[in-house]
């Protein structure tokens, strides 16, 4: 069957069996940097309690960042491919690599109780065809055994585009536009939360999202994400 049905690298693009090769894997390893521990922008190793300058004045809501590679990186391409070329079957690949640099998950002792996925509007939904982080959450949550729900966070739509956007438009223009389900609210409370995404680029919709889980009882709030847009600005 693997001969009849290869499968193509996420970083090199040669066709193998693997969702993505050993070389690219050690390519990805061999480039790992500091990052801050709370939302994974690279720092110096001399950094405090490995923390940025912008987590040591004002600590964002969540508790961790963990991410793959920056953005900009070589799997950068197989993100634009799966995002916008509609090539759901990355996310395999993308599982793949994240579990050989990230194998335990959740840092220290804690392990994750929910699995959720960075909501999408009706609207947004239906212009892309299906939701990245969703997918995402759906092979995480079968690999790592945590057990995942769309239903747990809702977003309304808003004009405009939060690519072009910077930290404090994406900020304002995110206010009172995601919601949790009432019938949800069990879930989160006294739970460690995983939220994942495939671009961390401000920090603001991981942000919000956070401090509306702690507001309901949230014990901690992780982020996953593939790339994060290595800014200056903070998180």
């Amino acid at each position: 069957m693997n001969l009849l049905l290869p499968t193509s690298c996420i970083g090199c693009k040669e066709f193998q069996t693997a969702t993505i090769c050993q070389k690219c894997l050690k390519r990805l390893k061999d480039s790992q940097i500091q990052r801050c521990a709370q939302c994974a922008l690279p720092i110096a190793l001399h950094e405090i309690n490995h923390l940025c300058i912008d987590c040591l004045k004002k600590q964002p809501p969540f508790d961790v960042t963990l991410c793959l590679d920056s953005y900009g990186g070589f799997l950068t391409e197989a993100i634009h491919s799966y995002k916008y070329q509609h090539q759901i079957a990355i996310a395999h690949g993308l599982l793949d690599a994240w579990l050989g640099i990230h194998p335990r998950g959740l840092q220290g002792s804690q392990s994750g109780d929910v699995i959720l996925p960075i909501p999408m509007s009706q609207t947004k939904l239906h212009q892309r065809g299906f939701n990245q982080s969703w997918e995402l959450c759906k092979l995480f949550s079968r690999k790592l055994k945590i057990k995942t729900n769309w239903k747990v966070l809702n977003r309304i739509h808003i004009e405009g585009d939060q690519v072009s956007a910077n930290k404090q438009e994406r900020a304002q223009r995110l206010i009172n536009i995601f919601s949790i389900s009432p019938d949800s609210i069990e879930l989160i409370q006294n739970k460690n939360i995983v939220l994942i995404d495939d671009v961390m680029t401000t920090g603001a919709t991981l942000s919000v999202i956070a401090q509306l889980l702690k507001d309901f009882g949230a014990q901690s709030v992780h982020n996953w994400v593939i790339l994060r847009t290595p800014n200056k600005s903070p998180c």
